[in-house]
């Protein structure tokens, strides 16, 4: 008797857990196909947003038991997630559509990761990246065939249990059918010229139906529900639980460095820093005053200068990390000789900075606004705030670098995603036009759709530039065509409705 319970009860498990699987099986076929749909074909635009929401309506229901929500670094990252995804609705610069394509993944494969509890190491620890490079690698291609095992024990379970659900069973045939069948169709069709053409025959009638295309759509939506499925089913699942593993390593430094050769070596740089930051002084105050030495120009002076001075400053940064973390401190003298000697490196780092970023706005007032002399000056700040967050850790030893450093970087690329660099770059180079009469009508014509608004502005000066103009023309002629919902774009529908008030 006993044994017909337990036997009854592992069943009952056994169907709870067959059905689980299933409802995931079931919502990664929906994100497959969804994916086909949004993406195949078509630029991104909000379509990415839409995309990220459904997978995590698909995680965060299949998850639902074991979810629980409270505050914690893992749920905010939900900001920058939400945040970079809507720039493919709202911006159109390429460059950050690039790098967003690789970082929101990264960033989504962290937070579900984190709120699933399912880290080894904690969020500020390096050695979280083995959590994140196990989600990608392992999480995502570890459970691939475990789609088709489910598909094919539905078989059972609709013998055993006959009041499952009729609905799961067609999505689930269909989910698996369609694919497999394009598969099968394609790669037949190509084996065999007679059966080619019957299938040729066959679709003639529907002449919008291109089997080739159908069947790589096909086959992407099964990848994608795959991936997901194989995803999502690694937490549901895990047979390493690691909730409440999370150790809090304890910093030894058993191998540091000598303190004496530290301080030496810190001593020797910062003397030569100190002469080093009186001269940028002289020279920053006499290229104000325009009293440069006569065989100097503006442009000579930030070129010859800038790439040095930022390479300085990352060595200067690598430097200053590796020696707040490996020098040994043996007494209370030691420990506050290197304190500051750090905070005397920092110093003159910060006016090295600031040498570098007065030469690389002197080289852009001469030749011109780009990305790359954009993102350096956001780089540099960037850099200001590392070195003043480390400037706090040397007096509050106790603090760790790692978490801060983590948040600002988050922080600081959203920043640049939103400050709109095209506006941006397109403005000053106006600006340097109406007054030198200079203008890279070549590299304007290669900024986004951000831009137009500003460009548009040309066309109120008495001379526009020709180039400018037939750029104008041929965006309003692309603009002015119809394009699917999918890739409706904020930038673009603002760009066109500026473009619309002029006759060009």
């Amino acid at each position: 008797m006993e044994d017909i319970i337990i036997e009854q009860k592992e069943d009952a498990e056994n169907t709870l857990f067959k059905k689980k699987d299933m409802n995931i099986l079931i919502c990664s076929i929906l994100l497959g196909v969804l994916f086909d749909i949004l993406f195949y074909n078509k630029p991104l635009g909000i379509s990415y947003p839409l995309f990220v929401i459904a997978f995590y309506v698909a995680f965060l229901w299949n998850l639902r038991p074991i979810m629980s929500f409270r505050i914690s670094f893992g749920w905010l990252l939900t900001i920058p997630i939400v945040a970079l995804s809507s720039t493919y609705f709202i911006f159109t610069n390429q460059i950050f559509a690039v790098l967003n394509f690789l970082i929101i993944p990264f960033l989504i494969i962290a937070q579900t990761i984190l709120i699933s509890e399912e880290n080894k190491y904690n969020w500020y620890d390096s050695r979280f990246m083995m959590d994140i490079f196990s989600g990608v690698f392992n999480r995502a291609f570890s459970c691939t065939s475990k789609p088709f095992i489910i598909g094919l024990s539905s078989l059972r379970i609709r013998k055993r249990h006959k009041k499952y659900d009729v609905l799961q069973k067609v999505l689930i045939g269909l989910g698996f059918s369609i694919p497999l069948l394009m598969i099968i169709i394609s790669l037949l069709s190509s084996a065999d010229r007679v059966f080619s053409h019957f299938i040729a025959e066959i679709t003639s009638s529907f002449e919008t139906i291109n089997i080739a295309i159908f069947s790589l759509q096909a086959m992407i939506a099964l990848v994608i529900t795959i991936i997901a499925f194989s995803y999502i089913w690694s937490f549901t699942n895990s047979n390493s639980n690691l909730k409440n593993q999370q150790h809090e390593v304890r910093e030894t430094n058993p191998s540091g460095w000598d303190p004496i050769i530290s301080i030496t070596i810190l001593s020797v740089i910062n003397c030569v820093y100190v002469v080093f930051a009186i001269i940028q002084f002289a020279y920053l105050f006499a290229s104000v005053n325009n009293a440069l030495p006569p065989d100097f120009t503006y442009a000579e002076y930030a070129r010859r200068g800038f790439f040095e001075l930022l390479m300085i400053t990352l060595i200067n940064f690598g430097l200053l990390l590796s020696s707040i973390s490996f020098t040994q401190k043996d007494s209370k003298l030691v420990a506050r000789t290197v304190q500051l000697l750090h905070s005397l490196l920092i110093i003159c780092t910060v006016v090295i900075l600031l040498s570098a970023y007065f030469r690389m706005s002197l080289y852009e007032a001469a030749y011109g606004y780009t990305y790359l002399r954009v993102l350096t000056h956001f780089f540099m700040i960037f850099l200001g705030v590392l070195f003043l967050i480390a400037f706090y850790k040397i007096w509050n030893e106790h603090m760790s670098l790692l978490k801060p450093y983590i948040v600002i970087t988050i922080v600081a690329y959203m920043i640049i995603n939103f400050s709109n660099i095209d506006v941006l770059i397109a403005n000053k180079n106006i600006n340097r036009y109406l007054e030198t009469g200079k203008l890279d009508t070549y590299y304007l014509r290669n900024l986004s759709y951000d831009s137009i608004p500003e460009l548009v502005n040309l066309l109120d000066v008495q001379k526009p530039s020709r180039e400018i103009r037939e750029y104008l023309v041929e965006q309003q002629k692309k603009l002015s065509k119809k394009q699917s919902w999918q890739s409706f774009n904020l930038s673009q529908h603002k760009a066109k409705e500026v473009l619309a008030q002029y006759k060009l």
